[in-house]
């Protein structure tokens, strides 16, 4: 069972932003939604099928995302909803505080874990009170504020490191990984322009 569970979660990402990425650009064309998920199935079938070497662009594309973390696939999830939707998930507190977090949590983890700082973050995953702590309090805020998926994502990526759900042994690699920082960073340049494009510019000196 904890096999196939694996293996879906190991693609979960790859699947997700494949469709996500060809319904957003079917979106471009104003086509229906139902031809939207039409459109991303067939995507993912093409990317399936397509040899690269000696594997498919799907098969690649699995091995550069990886496992997505809870709130990541949450996040592939929304995306994927919007594209064939057109709902805006950018305008509500929640998404907004959630895709924040994940921006600060990657300018934290990433830098150092790459090694451009003298200290690595990531070890802060492996054992302390830091990291835990810091969810506790994003955990308290969420439902203080009443965002329940945000409380629901990180208990489940909580529980999931607790049980050893994935072959990560490090606390941050259920939390957050890179695509899911990426693609928060993306949204809050999508949130900067919206709210530039919308500022009420003053308004002109009347000529006589």
């Amino acid at each position: 069972m904890m096999s196939a569970v694996d293996y879906l979660l190991d693609r979960s990402s790859a699947v997700l932003l494949v469709f996500a990425a060809a319904a957003a650009l079917s979106h471009l064309v104003r086509l229906s939604p139902a031809k939207r998920i039409a459109i991303g199935l067939i995507a993912i079938a093409a990317a399936v099928l397509i040899p690269i070497s000696t594997r498919s662009a799907f098969d690649w594309i699995v091995s550069a995302l990886e496992r997505p973390s809870a709130p990541g696939l949450l996040l592939l999830a929304l995306f994927a909803i919007s594209a064939v939707t057109g709902q805006r998930f950018d305008r509500g507190s929640e998404f907004r505080f959630g895709t924040a977090m994940l921006v600060l949590a990657g300018v934290l983890l990433y830098p150092g874990a790459v090694g451009f700082l003298n200290y690595d973050p990531y070890a802060l995953g492996y054992s302390g009170y830091v990291l835990p702590l810091a969810l506790v309090l994003i955990l308290a805020y969420a439902l203080f504020r009443r965002y329940f998926f945000i409380a629901a994502t990180l208990n489940v990526g909580i529980i999931g490191f607790l049980l050893e759900a994935g072959r990560s042994l490090n606390l941050w690699d259920y939390v957050i990984d890179p695509l899911a920082w990426l693609l928060a960073i993306g949204a809050w340049i999508t949130i900067a322009i919206a709210a530039v494009i919308r500022k009420p510019k003053p308004a002109g000196s009347v000529v006589a």
